[in-house]
């Protein structure tokens, strides 16, 4: 089987979830493949221009493959400029159609005006969780029988318990505070608001509680907060083990690689039991609907684990998602369209 990827992360992008994916995707499948099995991808190109995802779905080559698979679904009107005999496309999640008054770019808002079309020129869609194929059934017309789910994974031998002591003195925090790390934009359904009320009213009562704001280079304003920006991905595990606590407010999520992450570190995870996220989570987290972040009796909650140490059963929750298992249920789905 001849095997084509069509990747939306360029060579030069940091490690942000999607190109982990892709990564990991690629690196796996390239160990397991066997005889009569080939496999390439294409990127986005470096060039400013040329590298707009629309202008690349012109650029993209099928190399004769058996089978293309386009890893964002934001690349599938790329399909309508190339004959390929079978298409697989992963669908990450829809944000831009739930909440399109976050989007204010223009290419963006084209590539979503035609994708839930070209999405059915695919002979599979890949969903990484539950949620995200609900929506698609909800938002598109595509059937049942043509998603398959194939959740995301986590790299083991990098994201694992280390010495949270040494960690914090890593991030030159104070080991004698407390720490609630966000990973997360600032976009509307990230619901930061909830995060950082939340936090005050626990930093109100416990002066030594802290909030870590990282990614995306957006922080957040207020006593007790570190704004701590964009790091490195050798650096993340250690981030992770520096904090007593993983707080997730968001309302929609695809899948939530950063809570995987953490659970996989041993870190206590409080999050909004919205979307994809009771998949991850299962019942080894604090779960919690939007409103309920505002209780006096979660926030006790809230500092039990802060201060209850390693959770060996988000460690144990989180091996049953591998970026192993990933591609062996994603080649499962290349091989079914050839039974």
């Amino acid at each position: 089987m001849k095997i084509v990827h069509w990747n939306i992360s360029k060579t030069s992008h940091p490690n942000y979830a999607l190109k982990k994916y892709e990564d990991e995707l690629y690196r796996n499948l390239d160990d397991i493949k066997g005889e009569g099995f080939s496999l390439k991808r294409f990127r986005r190109p470096e060039n400013k221009i040329l590298g707009n995802t629309i202008f690349s779905w012109l650029l993209y080559k099928n190399n004769d493959a058996d089978l293309v698979h386009a890893t964002s679904q934001t690349l599938a009107p790329a399909v309508y400029f190339k004959n390929v005999s079978k298409f697989v496309v992963t669908v990450h999640d829809l944000t831009p159609m739930v909440y399109p008054s976050e989007n204010d770019d223009l290419s963006l808002k084209i590539q979503y005006l035609l994708t839930p079309r070209a999405l059915k020129r695919a002979d599979k869609i890949i969903a990484d969780s539950r949620f995200t194929k609900d929506e698609l059934l909800r938002l598109t017309k595509l059937k049942k029988e043509d998603i398959e789910v194939v959740h995301l994974g986590v790299d083991h031998e990098l994201y694992r318990p280390m010495d949270k002591l040494e960690c914090k003195k890593r991030f030159g925090l104070n080991p004698e505070d407390k720490h609630m790390l966000v990973v997360s934009s600032n976009l509307v359904h990230k619901r930061m608001d909830i995060a950082k009320r939340l936090f005050e009213n626990l930093h109100a009562e416990r002066d030594e509680v802290k909030l870590i704001k990282a990614g995306y280079g957006e922080g957040l304003d207020g006593d007790g907060i570190i704004n701590i920006g964009w790091v490195p991905e050798e650096d993340m595990p250690l981030l992770f083990n520096a904090s007593d606590a993983y707080l997730h407010t968001s309302e929609y999520e695809g899948f939530g690689l950063p809570i995987l992450e953490a659970m996989a570190c041993g870190v206590p995870v409080i999050a909004s039991n919205r979307a994809s996220i009771p998949e991850i989570v299962g019942d080894c987290g604090i779960l919690l609907n939007l409103k309920e972040f505002e209780t006096a009796e979660v926030r006790d909650e809230i500092v039990s684990r802060l201060d209850g140490g390693l959770d060996e059963a988000a460690i144990e929750r989180s091996e049953l998602f591998s970026w192993r298992k990933t591609t062996l249920k994603t080649l499962d789905v290349y091989k079914s369209l050839y039974d």
